[in-house]
């Protein structure tokens, strides 16, 4: 059980290290959430005060009759049907508006290896709304820019693009500038990855080779150490069971050992 223990260790090693990205960004406010590395993604710098920073637009489509506005952080008092909006969407024939996304709602996302901003807001008829802004990082982009993709009137939802220099990690933020690697895999998480994947192919290229010309093994059996490898899963499950039994005998809930388990 050993072999399957070190298993289990390495690959915890190697998630928390940040082999899988940067890992989420968390809120820390309105304008800003923060990686686990400690870089942030700050927002402030594009916010204006009580007035859209992106004004009444339509959407990319052409086809609709709505615009849209936007402003990050700071809620914005448009009319009385948009109160401390971060967006409004309104009809330019009638000047009907309805709030599609409340100010203090925001909330930072991560998904698909991208950033998000998740706003919600009930409108005057009492019709709930779900507003997601996508971030994507763009150095060259030091005048942002808002895309409108618009409404899918099934769900009630709505959908921004925004892109700016200050949706890349550290790139608008106060404090020292973010490690250059930017991202959490290129570091130790990194190391570990490439170290152990290499490993792996020249164990596996080099042990093929040797079964097939040295030993003349054919078939399934030119694959090195082929009976370890068939028992792997249940070297790595009685692994992590035993250090599942060491945690809980850590915090006072288990005895440990196998039995318990």
């Amino acid at each position: 059980m050993e072999v399957g223990y070190l298993i289990c260790l390495l690959t915890v090693l190697i998630y928390s290290s940040g082999c899988y990205g940067q890992g989420p960004c968390v809120k820390k406010n309105d304008c800003v959430c923060q990686f686990p590395d400690g870089t942030t993604i700050n927002l402030e710098s594009i916010a204006k005060t009580n007035t859209f920073a992106f004004p009444y637009q339509e959407d990319q489509s052409g086809i609709g009759v709505w615009e849209y506005a936007y402003n990050p952080c700071y809620p914005v008092t448009d009319t009385d049907d948009c109160k401390d909006v971060a967006a409004c969407q309104r009809d330019p024939y009638t000047d009907g508006h309805f709030s599609i996304g409340d100010a203090t709602s925001a909330d930072f996302l991560t998904a698909e290896d991208r950033i998000k901003i998740g706003y919600s807001s009930i409108d005057k008829h009492g019709t709930p709304k779900i507003l997601t802004v996508t971030l994507v990082c763009d150095k060259s982009a030091t005048t942002p820019e808002l895309l409108v993709q618009g409404e899918d009137p099934r769900k009630n939802s709505y959908q921004y693009t925004l892109i700016s220099e200050c949706c890349c990690p550290g790139r608008c933020d106060s404090g020292p500038p973010p490690p250059p690697s930017g991202s959490g895999c290129m570091r130790l998480g990194s190391i570990l990855c490439i170290a152990f994947t290499c490993l792996v192919a020249v164990y596996l290229v080099a042990g093929v080779i040797f079964m097939k010309f040295v030993k003349h093994a054919e078939g399934k059996e030119v694959i090195p150490n082929y009976s370890f490898w068939t028992d792997l899963p249940a070297l790595i499950k009685g692994g992590c069971m035993f250090t599942y039994s060491k945690f809980l005998q850590l915090i006072g809930r288990g005895k440990g050992g196998y039995d318990s388990m």
